[in-house]
């Protein structure tokens, strides 16, 4: 907007150079800036006081002498009105310096050879230099005649008066010249910021709007006061919201100074906008009141880049290691702050189900307004969907409309008042291991300053992700290393003594009953069984581990391996009066080690049998969960506590119930179960029920082959999370 003089075209009414463009006095194009009437004039009077038939007064402007007033010259003069100061009678005047007077144009030799055609039909001519006020020539005032004639005295100083007259005109033009130049300075100067800068007088009209100011404030009212501008808004509408220059500017004109005031700008559907504003009031050095000036500066962008670290820094301390709490509920706290912070109205945390190698949502938050749309699904497949696109692309992925984004419409249709969403990939060491989604009621931009918070986020929630396996290992190696020494006190060291006990004893006593010999040989051999099972475990458990023992897989099937074992398993626990269910379908098909899976399902049974209460049922069942297989073994009987059921899969861990009712085993059983079903890329988790009380074991295959089986998958721990759920402590 550009930067103009205010001035009153009618009682009460003031036009801005901001908003309604002056009416400027008529000027000549000639005249550069010289008023035509008063140029002219000048002229007139000169023409007459020296009695000739023209007069015109010419400004030097570089190499040309243009023609700014003009009394009696041919008609055809003003449509060129700059000549050149060497083929001109007025260049005479400026390089002499000094008056120039010729009685005849064709009988005089000063006279350039090189005349323009419109100067034809002149005779004499008298020209007297304009100065400035420096003293320098700045152009020429003469009269003309067209027939050769002696010029009087009295006429010399008509036209020197009228070149001194000129000399106030030229000082005039040059002030005005310069004045305008730094007005149009200023405003182009102005008009290059981005900050807004606005400016009223002393009444409250505006005076001065630039480019920045508009954008920031739309069009500010140019034909009346802002203060009664703005009284009339409120009245009419409570709850209106004044553009925000006008509030600074009338504070400004009541006196007051304000040093980046913070402004929130509410737009439809899109972020607010932060504003810093500065106002004082323009005083005069006589102390009164001139006006009043504000600057507005958009933070918004610096505003959100310090918003976004605070958040980063909060969520770091917060995933640092030194907070304890399971870390389900630490990621949900983790999820509220950004959204809290960063203002989404929903974020969610998607963990790779490593199993059916998809997605699945595992945490969610959402504001007070509950936006995410029902009936979105809660497994998306690689590619699928926006957390799917992020998963296969390791890269942020933006929807700036939900409504429109192919990626978008493949979860829903309707996403309501959601506008837009980024999804980021969450990395854990070179892999991606799960994906942070936020949903916006704004309609955004990518942004490569969110952009970077948002995958320094996702990169804090990956290594607290895996800082919290290395400790879970850690603490479990611990919990394993114990263990062992127990079961080396005990479960080894019992048998050993009782194998070596009766060992000596037939060594010393040749003599020996054959019947005592044979019970002792019976129990030899009952004991060396047993250290048989843990050696022979260990080792099973050890060589999967390690890569040294393989899974051979093939296409095979769960439900016969399933009602093999439970016949086995009925034969050995005939004596229970505990009954085995099965409920599977007439094939289970994926691939897998059948051996393998069998020492699995036997495993679970046996250990479900060994606690269920007599006369209960135990129940198995084979279903199809989507791209994976479920197998799951259910009995009543003493329930396993929280914190065992964390520890129930770990090597040589036994529960407290069984040391208190010096149940054998080696808590081996359950931990090379874990171990086969993970090298089948599998999953294995316990839950327990209250009503009636009891414990299920479910086991979540791969329904087609594996494309992974390195145990360094992402476990699921044995929580009471649901079937299927990925889920990190």
């Amino acid at each position: 907007m550009a930067f103009a003089d205010t001035h009153r075209d009618e009682p009460g009414r003031r036009r801005t150079g901001g908003n309604i463009d002056p009416e400027p006095v008529r000027m000549d194009p000639r005249s550069e800036g010289l008023p035509q009437a008063a140029a002219d004039h000048l002229v007139a009077l000169v023409a007459r006081a020296a009695q000739a038939p023209a007069a015109m007064v010419l400004l030097l402007a570089g190499e040309q002498l243009r023609l700014v007033g003009a009394y009696g010259l041919p008609s055809h003069w003003p449509s060129s009105p700059s000549v050149a100061v060497s083929s001109a009678l007025g260049g005479l005047v400026i390089s002499r310096g000094a008056p120039v007077v010729i009685s005849d144009v064709l009988a005089d030799d000063r006279v350039p050879t090189a005349r323009p055609e419109r100067a034809e039909g002149e005779r004499a001519f008298l020209g007297y230099p304009i100065r400035d006020g420096d003293g320098a020539v700045a152009g020429v005032c003469a009269v003309l005649d067209y027939q050769p004639r002696q010029w009087q005295p009295e006429h010399l100083t008509a036209v020197d008066q009228g070149a001194r007259a000129c000399t106030a005109f030229v000082g005039e033009q040059r002030s005005a010249a310069r004045a305008d130049d730094v007005q149009r300075l200023l405003a182009a100067l102005l008009d290059s910021l981005q900050t807004g800068v606005a400016a009223c007088d002393a009444a409250g009209w505006l005076i001065f709007s630039n480019k920045a100011n508009q954008d920031l404030n739309g069009e500010l009212p140019d034909d009346i006061d802002l203060r009664t501008w703005a009284r009339q808004q409120t009245a009419l509408t409570p709850a209106a919201t004044l553009p925000p220059a006008v509030g600074p500017l009338l504070q400004a004109l009541a006196g007051e100074s304000l040093h980046e005031s913070e402004i929130m700008v509410e737009r439809r559907q899109q972020r607010p906008s932060m504003l810093l504003a500065d106002a004082q009031p323009i005083i005069n050095v006589g102390g009164e009141s001139l006006g009043a000036v504000v600057t507005l500066q958009d933070v918004t962008q610096r505003h959100t880049a310090a918003v976004s670290k605070d958040c980063e820094l909060t969520i770091r301390r917060l995933l640092s290691g030194s907070d304890t709490r399971p870390a389900d509920e630490l990621l949900r706290e983790v999820l509220t702050t950004i959204g809290r912070m960063l203002d989404w109205a929903a974020t969610e945390f998607w963990a790779i189900d490593e199993v059916g190698n998809v997605l699945q949502r595992h945490l969610r938050w959402t504001d007070e307004r509950n936006l995410l749309p029902p009936g979105l699904p809660d497994r998306l497949g690689h590619g699928q969907g926006m957390p799917g696109r992020a998963w296969q692309t390791s890269e942020p992925v933006w929807a700036t409309d939900l409504h429109t984004d192919a990626d978008a419409r493949a979860q829903t249709l309707d996403w309501g008042l959601l506008r837009s969403a980024v999804t980021v990939p969450v990395p854990i060491g070179s892999t991606t291991r799960g994906v942070l989604s936020c949903y916006s009621t704004y309609t955004e931009s990518p942004d490569d300053v969110r952009t970077a918070v948002m995958t320094g986020v996702a990169a804090h929630i990956g290594q607290f992700l895996e800082r919290r396996r290395g400790w879970d290992l850690t603490i479990e190696l611990g919990h394993s290393r114990d263990e062992y020494i127990a079961l080396v006190g005990h479960e080894i060291r019992t048998p050993l003594t009782s194998i070596l006990s009766y060992t000596a004893l037939m060594i010393d006593d040749p003599d020996l009953p054959t019947a005592d010999r044979v019970e002792m040989l019976q129990v030899m051999q009952r004991n060396t069984g047993r250290l048989q099972i843990i050696v022979d475990k260990l080792l099973d458990i050890a060589g999967l581990q390690s890569g040294h023992v393989t899974v051979d897989f093939r296409r095979m099937d769960l439900s016969a391996v399933l009602l093999a074992a439970a016949a086995t398993v009925r034969d050995r626990f005939a004596d229970r009066d505990v009954t085995v269910d099965v409920d599977s379908p007439d094939e289970a098909i994926l691939w897998g080690d059948p051996r393998r899976l069998a020492q699995v399902v036997d495993e679970l049974l046996a250990n479900a049998l060994e606690w269920a209460d007599e006369g209960s049922h135990i129940t198995a069942t084979v279903t199809a969960d989507g791209p994976a297989t479920l197998l799951t073994v259910s009995n009543t009987g003493q329930v396993i506590p929280a914190a065992e059921r964390e520890r129930l899969f770990q090597r040589f861990f036994r529960t407290q119930g069984a040391l208190t009712n010096a149940v054998p085993g080696t808590g081996l059983g359950l931990s090379l179960a874990r171990t086969i079903i993970e090298q089948h890329g599998g999953t294995i988790t316990a839950t327990t029920d209250d009503d009636p009380p009891g414990t299920t074991i479910t086991v979540r295959l791969p329904t087609d082959r594996p494309t992974a089986t390195s145990p360094e998958h992402l476990r699921a721990t044995t929580t009471d999370a649901a079937p299927g759920a990925a889920r990190y402590r």
